[in-house]
């Protein structure tokens, strides 16, 4: 009669052990790069930003939210709960366009409520666009637009935060938004 055969043992937890170990180092190595790279970059004192084709001289306190910002296309800065967002890009249309789209995400999408009309702005660099001011249970805030068709390009501005200190971010985001051009090299 035929004997079964028998299988040479070997050990597999020291494989197993090398593949955690590898795992560990990985997840542990990305959780401490995670810690140690900042998140905010404080912003010095009179210096101009730019994003996209919009620059512009931030106000004293602000900080930008680099996990947040998108080179060229978006610049998020913060100071306390307040968030002032720049948002540039190509448009191909009309003014209103994206500025309905905007109101109408507000409206549906975020639950918010629009405070008043549509109104003209035009800053002290000859900058012109329509703004409208909105607020929720929780923040509230203002948004800007400016298209320049000639050119088809976009940008929105955005701040909005807690009602508690709203006044003094809504005037350090008209101080910003006054020194915003459009003549940034791209």
């Amino acid at each position: 009669m035929l004997e079964p055969s028998r299988r040479i043992p070997y050990r597999t937890w020291p494989g197993a052990l090398a593949v955690l170990l590898a795992i560990a180092a990985y997840v542990g190595g990305l959780t401490f790069w995670d810690r140690r790279t900042p998140g905010n970059r404080p912003l010095a004192a009179g210096e101009t930003v730019a994003v996209g084709h919009a620059r512009f001289v931030p106000a004293e306190g602000w900080e930008m939210d680099v996990s947040r910002s998108k080179a060229g296309q978006s610049l998020m800065l913060f100071k306390g709960g307040h968030k002032f967002l720049v948002t540039t890009g190509q448009w191909a249309g009309g003014p209103d366009g994206p500025l309905v789209r905007q109101q109408r995400l507000m409206e549906r999408g975020q639950g918010l409520q629009i405070d008043g009309d549509v109104s003209g702005f035009v800053t002290p660099w000859g900058l012109q666009g329509k703004t409208f001011a909105y607020y929720g249970s929780k923040l509230a805030g203002r948004f800007w637009q400016v298209v320049d068709v000639q050119r088809r390009s976009l940008v929105q501005i955005d701040v909005y935060g807690a009602s508690d200190g709203l006044n003094d971010a809504m005037a350090d985001a008209r101080s910003m938004l006054e020194s915003m051009d459009l003549e940034a090299p791209q």
